[in-house]
């Protein structure tokens, strides 16, 4: 599974002397405390101070400035409307979070006003981040929301406060969690948004037969979820709770990932963007191929589907000829071979690779595993004209959203070297769309430096998802079928409108990419989550921003039309949200990301 390291710690509620916090923090085996600021300030403002001062021994601050959250007074009304408690609270909260920042505490938590308004609260915390923007000092600030309240919905008004915000990227989301909790629904949606930490309150947990502190079901299920996405847990409460650490420790432990990656070739990557590989464009490194070449359910499908192809054109033809496009460094060719000597037959095999970097290792294996049997061309597959043609062709051309690394293009290209009745593996590929939630996402791209005209959100990603809600499930939206009768009149361009159902409020910052594939016969390989082939991990899925996120209402009908364009040069995607209102028009002509031919 993919959890993330989780750090426990307690959320002291009254004024606490920060040797006993620390103390307690030691005892109890956590990484950190959440302490109200008032104790974090001096007694008195004389010179002459006494020696045990806390905040100012070198030392000891050393040690526990990293490891401490400084609460600020949920009282500091800075948005009243009577200007001078307004502008008594300004100063106090500046004052508080100026000496927070000297003190260098890991954050500085402050409680999120669910009434009134808050866009004073707005522009003072933004300010105070500028402030520090072009110096060393990392200002993290996380906002304390309440997850139910009987008179608002902490979720709308966590995200009218968190859109209005410019440094995003500096705020972080606090929930606290009482003994009630809303549907399993809405508390999927937080799971879209930057949560940084729990706050559980210890009157939640229940005594079970034993005398041991335990969560009730549906608190279980929640934590568990926020553990996938990293979460730090604290208790709330008087001291003696140690019980209630040593549970969700126990609980952590037993927590299954939500991905259904595994967590060997996975950690690390959890919201890591990157760029979309392009094969055709650039020659892979040995690395890539290596990483690829360790997925052990991909190339077991594939060898199934190989020895299936095999069986049946052995009915029918005495001689089988095999062609291997894109072979990289052989692992099809050594699929292709396995079925070949399980079904017992001879069958000749031509491994054609385009990357001169990869011929080295083709030769190797060709002398010392495959006794010289295999044919190797060191050519462009779009390109190779050969006297005999193929029984069966195969390749392994699909990026995480089926077409992306021009599979179409290629096998098109290809199939002049393929019989009338040969065999394609893989026989068909559909790529599929999910609308999702993502406020870490959104933030990651607008972080990426040279944003001109915002391009970043103009281009899609490959990522492991996480911090994620998923809106709807995905929806199939382009085929490409093989071998393609009628390749030379086609084209391979495409448009598609996918319409999702919006069962609850959220906020739309893109769509997820996947695909499933029919290599041959009853023998599929997915990503899709419904159908994912567990155990695989060669494709992450792919993720189309939009620029502007989109306020999405329950019962709204979402729209998205998509375009698959192409020139002499270049393939490349255009996207559009249209419903329920018209968003702008994303990568227009491709100008911002194209796949080079």
């Amino acid at each position: 599974m993919s959890i993330k390291d989780v750090r426990f710690g307690f959320d002291f509620l009254s004024n606490t002397n920060i040797y006993t916090c620390m103390d307690t923090v030691r005892k109890w085996d956590l990484t950190f405390a959440c302490v109200p600021i008032s104790s974090l300030k001096l007694k008195s403002n004389s010179v002459s101070l006494d020696q045990t001062c806390t905040v100012l021994n070198p030392t000891f601050a050393e040690i526990w400035c990293h490891c401490i959250i400084a609460k600020i007074s949920e009282h500091l009304d800075v948005d009243s409307s009577d200007d001078d408690i307004r502008l008594e609270n300004q100063k106090a909260l500046q004052q508080d979070i100026s000496w927070a920042i000297f003190l260098n505490v890991y954050c500085i938590m402050i409680e999120l006003p669910l009434e009134g308004d808050f866009v004073n609260l707005i522009r003072l915390l933004d300010n105070q981040i500028d402030m520090y923007q072009n110096s060393a000092i990392l200002i993290q600030i996380w906002m304390l929301v309440p997850i139910v309240n009987s008179n608002i919905d902490p979720w709308i008004k966590w995200t009218k406060f968190i859109s209005s915000v410019r440094n995003i990227s500096n705020m972080k989301l606090v929930l606290e969690i009482g003994s009630k909790l809303p549907s399993n629904e809405e508390l999927d949606r937080w799971l879209g948004e930057p949560v940084a930490a729990i706050i559980i309150k210890s009157s939640v947990f229940l005594m079970n037969k034993k005398g041991y502190p335990v969560l009730p079901k549906l608190h279980q299920e929640f934590i568990k979820k926020m553990f996938n996405i990293g979460c730090q847990i604290m208790v709330s409460g008087e001291s003696g709770v140690k019980q209630h650490f040593n549970y969700l420790c126990y609980l952590y432990n037993n927590t299954t990932s939500l991905t259904p990656y595994s967590s060997e070739f996975v950690s690390g990557f959890e919201d890591h963007l990157q760029t979309p590989l392009q094969p055709l464009k650039n020659d892979l490194p040995s690395y890539v191929y290596e990483t690829f070449e360790q997925d052990p359910i991909k190339y077991y499908k594939y060898e199934k589907a190989i020895f299936e192809a095999l069986n049946d054109k052995s009915k029918h033809v005495e001689f089988i000829v095999v062609y291997v496009v894109g072979a990289g460094r052989g692992p099809l060719v050594d699929a292709t071979l396995k079925a070949a000597k399980d079904l017992n037959i001879v069958v000749k095999v031509f491994a054609v690779e385009k990357n001169e970097n990869a011929l080295p290792t083709l030769y190797l294996k060709n002398n010392e595993r495959w006794q010289n049997d295999v044919t190797i061309i060191n050519c462009d597959m779009r390109f190779w004209n050969p006297k005999q043609k193929c029984d069966i062709l195969v390749s392994e051309l699909l990026g995480s959203f089926g077409d992306n690394e021009l599979s179409p293009e290629c096998l098109d290209g290809a199939q002049n070297c393929l019989k009338k009745d040969g065999i394609s593996i893989p026989s068909s590929y559909t790529s599929f769309l999910s609308p999702v939630q993502s406020r870490k996402l959104h933030g990651e791209i607008s972080s990426i430096k040279k944003n001109i005209t915002n391009c970043n959100f103009q281009k899609p990603y490959i990522v492991q998802l996480n911090n994620v809600y998923t809106i709807a499930q995905a929806k199939p939206l382009f085929t490409f079928t093989h071998p393609n009768l009628n390749s030379k009149d086609s084209s391979n361009d495409r448009d598609g409108v996918l319409i999702f159902n919006v069962s609850q409020d959220c906020v739309l910052h893109g769509f997820a990419g996947y695909f499933e594939t029919i290599l041959y016969k009853n023998i599929h390989l997915s990503i899709v989550p419904e159908t994912f082939s567990e155990g695989m991990f060669s494709w992450f899925p792919a993720f189309f921003p939009i620029i502007e996120p989109m306020v999405l209402h329950k019962d709204e009908e979402l729209q998205i039309n998509f375009w698959r364009c192409s020139d002499k040069r270049k393939v490349w995607y255009e996207w559009c949200v249209t419903k329920p209102y018209q968003g702008v028009m994303h990568n227009t002509n491709g100008e911002m990301y194209f796949m080079s031919l």
